[in-house]
């Protein structure tokens, strides 16, 4: 009981952030967490995970996904939430069980790779989270002032 407390205290505020129209569920750890907050704007999708289910659902604003990591064998989940990220959702919130992810050769590396943040560790389970705007950020010194300027041409040595 006190992991599922410590889930709502870490959760609660990435939600308050992202302030989701509408959600995806994705697994029973995921659906308990959100089971207060339910409404008629989330969908829903429960073990067994294959792609074909992706296919009958629409683009959200958050998903949360919990067991993907733990049950899909590497390959797989990693199909699994880059067709999330890329397709269906604007953030992402990962609920990763520590020992059945590592069992499926997880590495902080891998959700790193990903475009995803180390959020928190509890108990059993860490959190990342994705955000397309934040994916990215911008760079001081990627803009045109800083590049070639037709403008600048024969006027400076470099």
């Amino acid at each position: 009981m006190t992991a599922y407390l410590d889930l709502t205290t870490i959760l609660s505020p990435l939600l308050t952030q992202f302030q989701p129209k509408s959600v995806l569920i994705v697994g029973e750890t995921a659906r308990d967490f959100y089971q207060d907050k339910h409404d008629t704007r989330s969908q829903v999708l429960t073990t067994p995970f294959n792609l074909e289910i992706l296919s009958t659902i629409s683009t959200v604003d958050l998903a949360i996904v919990s067991e993907v990591t733990d049950t899909l064998a590497k390959p797989q989940a990693l199909e699994w939430l880059g067709l999330i990220r890329n397709c269906y959702a604007q953030h992402i919130i990962v609920i990763s069980n520590v020992e059945q992810s590592t069992q499926q050769g997880w590495q902080l590396a891998d959700f790193l790779g990903m475009g995803m943040k180390h959020v928190a560790s509890i108990t059993d389970y860490q959190i990342f989270s994705y955000a397309i705007e934040n994916y990215r950020p911008k760079r001081e010194w990627q803009n045109s002032k800083f590049w070639a300027n037709p403008e600048n041409y024969d006027k400076y040595r470099w």
